[in-house]
C-alpha cells in the first residue's frame, strides 16, 4: 500500500437540466444529462498521524467541517474504523460555487484516494452508493463521462460518450444560491422543457451540432429574472458563439464554439468587454472520472 497519491477531479456541466416535480420531502426529481470537461482540479493526499487536514491554494475554500473534502473522508474513516488521517493539497482551478460541480469532484478524488491508499477495495459503484450520502453530483464524479442523472440526481446512467466540444466558460465574481433558484421554481408556468432525447439522438450519432442546438437548462426560467447580471452574461456569450447556456443553477455560462481557434478568439473578447474579475476559461468536453497522476 502507498502513502501518497495525486489524482486530478474533473469540472461538469448540464447539456440538459430538467425539472420533472417536487418531492414530499423537498427535493426536486431532476432528468439531467451531465458531462465532464477539461477543467480540473489537483489534490494530493497524503496519510499522516491522525486528524483530517486541508490544505488549499483558494482563499474562498473552508479548510474545516464544512468542506465537502473533510466529510468524504470523514464518513470513509468511521465506516471502517480508520485510525489514521489524511493530509489532502488542494490545487484549485475550478471556480469556486459555480455550478461546475468543483467541490463535488473534490470529494469524489477524496473517496478514490482513501479507498486505495487504505486498500478497502471498494467498486466504483460501492463508492458511488455511498457518495450519493454527501452531495447529489458526487457519484456522478467519480465515473465522470456523460452521463443521465435522475431521481435526486443520484440514479446514474452511462451513455454514449460526447464527442469534443469546445465551449468557453464564463464565471462572474458572485454566488447564486441554488435553494433560492429551486426555491422559487414555479413548474406550473413553464411551457418549454429540455428534449432530452434530442440530446441523446445527437450523442449516439456523436453530432455535436445536434446536441448543442438542443442544449437546454430548465433553471434558466428562475436564475435569469432573479439574477439580471446573469442574463446579460449570457446574452453576450450568445451573441459571440454558436450558443449560450448556464451551468447548473449558475452564475457561470458556457459558449459553444466550433474549436479552439474560435474559443481563444472568444475568449480574448470577452477579456477586453468583461473586468477581470470573470473568471474567463477555453475547455472542451472529456471522458474522465477522477484520474491519477
Amino acid at each position: 500500500m502507498v502513502d501518497n497519491i495525486d489524482l486530478k477531479s474533473y469540472a461538469k456541466i448540464n447539456l440538459t437540466l430538467d425539472v420533472l416535480a417536487k418531492r414530499k420531502d423537498g427535493y426536486h426529481e431532476v432528468e439531467m444529462i451531465m458531462q465532464t470537461i477539461d477543467l480540473s482540479d489537483k489534490l494530493s493526499f497524503s496519510k499522516i498521524k491522525k486528524g483530517i487536514e486541508i490544505i488549499t491554494d483558494h482563499p474562498d475554500v473552508p479548510t474545516d467541517n464544512s468542506n465537502l473534502i473533510y466529510k468524504a473522508a470523514k464518513m470513509l474513516f468511521g465506516e471502517f474504523s480508520i485510525c489514521e488521517g489524511i493530509r489532502v493539497n488542494l490545487t484549485k482551478r475550478i471556480p469556486v460555487a459555480a455550478g461546475l460541480a468543483g467541490g463535488s469532484s473534490n470529494a469524489a478524488a477524496t473517496l478514490v484516494a482513501i479507498n486505495q491508499l487504505w486498500g478497502l477495495n471498494l467498486s466504483k459503484e460501492e463508492l458511488a452508493t455511498r457518495a450519493a450520502d454527501l452531495g447529489a453530483d458526487i457519484p456522478f464524479c467519480i465515473n465522470g463521462g456523460t452521463q443521465l442523472a435522475t431521481g435526486i440526481g443520484t440514479e446514474l446512467k452511462i451513455l454514449d460518450q460526447a464527442p469534443e466540444i469546445y465551449l468557453v466558460l464564463v464565471n462572474p465574481p458572485f454566488e447564486v444560491s441554488t435553494a433560492e433558484v429551486y426555491g422559487n421554481l414555479d413548474l406550473h408556468k413553464i411551457n418549454i422543457y429540455p428534449n432530452k432525447d434530442k440530446v441523446l439522438e445527437g450523442l449516439k450519432d456523436k453530432r455535436s451540432d445536434l446536441i448543442i442546438k438542443w442544449s437546454s437548462n430548465l433553471l434558466e426560467n428562475v436564475t435569469l429574472k432573479r439574477y439580471p447580471d446573469v442574463k446579460r452574461l449570457k446574452e453576450k456569450v450568445d451573441s459571440l458563439t454558436s450558443k449560450a447556456l448556464m451551468s447548473g443553477s449558475g452564475p457561470t455560462v458556457l459558449g459553444f464554439v466550433r474549436g479552439i481557434k474560435e474559443a481563444n478568439k472568444v475568449k480574448n473578447i470577452l477579456e477586453q468587454e468583461l473586468d477581470n474579475k470573470h473568471h474567463i476559461v477555453v475547455t472542451k468536453t472529456n471522458n474522465k472520472g477522477i484520474e491519477e497522476i
